[in-house]
């Protein structure tokens, strides 16, 4: 669950730079990589470049993200798999 939830967030993340800093904002390369892939090197990079913004742009996105997510529930519960995968 972890590992799509955090896709989830990243996702979250990615649209949420994409507003406010534009789309073509280098950021928003780095939070769609973590999105995809999510691995501990993409979520590293994401965290980095969030932290280069400056404190109150992080904050505004993370305020950002947390709506979204408040928002969709569905999209945080379609990661959650209570019994573990089923096949």
């Amino acid at each position: 669950m972890f590992e799509t939830a955090g896709k989830t967030f990243f996702a979250a993340l990615r649209d949420a730079v994409a507003r406010r800093l534009g789309p073509d904002h280098a950021c928003v390369k780095v939070m769609a990589r973590a999105a995809d892939v999510g691995d501990a090197d993409a979520t590293a990079a994401a965290q980095d470049a969030l932290n280069a913004l400056g404190g109150e742009m992080a904050a505004a996105l993370m305020a950002d993200v947390h709506k979204a997510l408040r928002e969709d529930p569905a999209g945080v519960l379609g990661a959650w798999q209570p019994f573990g995968n089923r096949h």
